[in-house]
């Protein structure tokens, strides 16, 4: 019987988790485009909190709302009025 050594699945394991940790996150800019192409204007502030962007902004009626966006996917999670 032929057995895989330890440091081989060691190995494998580390490998395997790479991709998890690899996810990419939106950068700012990329935030700015998808919260415009929504209706969203004239953002006023960006917060990092997490795995969580904070932000700033109006929305396409013109009321000050306040949204969490998830850096991963870009999708708002909440959106509350200011």
């Amino acid at each position: 019987m032929n057995m895989i050594p330890r440091s081989v699945l060691l190995i494998l394991c580390l490998f395997s988790t790479l991709g998890w940790a690899a996810q990419t996150r939106i950068d700012i800019p990329a935030l700015v485009k998808l919260l415009l192409a929504q209706g969203y204007h004239d953002i006023r502030e960006v917060e990092l909190e997490g795995d969580k962007f904070e932000v700033e902004t109006l929305d396409a009626q013109e009321r000050r709302v306040q949204l969490l966006v998830d850096v991963y996917t870009g999708d708002i999670t909440k959106k509350e009025a200011d």
